[in-house]
């Protein structure tokens, strides 16, 4: 079973829950004002029924308290995972900057998206390394290939963190006394 679809059932069924146990307490104050009469086999039923009701609400409600947990547990094991691939990237990034900007000082030929991408990085660095390249007299000048492949004209949209997180398997089973839709009442 999913987190999320878990958390949905467990929800609902904590919402079910108290409702019959309202409905159940109203019985018991208008037995209590005198509005409906019952045995007392009917009075010692009721008050059965609302105690079992109360057992399967505390039931759910620890069981989703568990679901929670794992949740936020998982929550932010994967924005910490994304925090880290975000911050590797930008390493990455940067380093390829510097490269650029080392091969521009150089004299080097680099594509003008290289080129765009140092200006946006740190336009001071690109305007140093063009400085300094106009100062080299290179007869021969390399010419480089883009340090960045078509990798931003190709990305995905990413599935927010809540989303990946509740199509996450929880490894949880319905207890029965939770899992069936019965009255409540025997």
């Amino acid at each position: 079973m999913k987190i999320g679809e878990a958390s949905r059932i467990y929800s609902a069924q904590m919402s079910k829950l108290r409702d019959k146990r309202n409905e159940l307490l109203e019985q018991k104050k208008a037995l209590e004002k005198g509005e409906i009469e019952m045995t007392d086999k009917e009075v010692a039923a009721l008050g059965k029924a609302i105690d079992r009701v109360d057992i399967q609400y505390e039931k759910a409600s620890e069981i989703m308290g568990n679901i929670n947990e794992q949740k936020n547990l998982l929550y932010n094991a994967e924005a910490s995972k994304r925090q880290g691939d975000a911050m590797a990237e930008k390493a990455e990034n940067d380093a390829k900057c510097l490269e650029i900007a080392r091969r521009i000082a150089r004299g080097d030929k680099v594509p003008p998206k290289d080129e765009q991408k140092l200006l946006e990085f740190n336009s001071d660095m690109y305007q140093m390394a063009k400085n300094m390249a106009a100062m080299v007299k290179n007869e021969k000048r390399k010419e480089h290939d883009s340090l960045w492949d078509d990798e931003d004209e190709n990305q995905q949209p990413e599935k927010s963190i809540d989303e990946v997180v509740d199509n996450m398997e929880c490894g949880m089973t319905m207890p029965a006394e939770i899992a069936s839709d019965t009255d409540f009442v025997e």
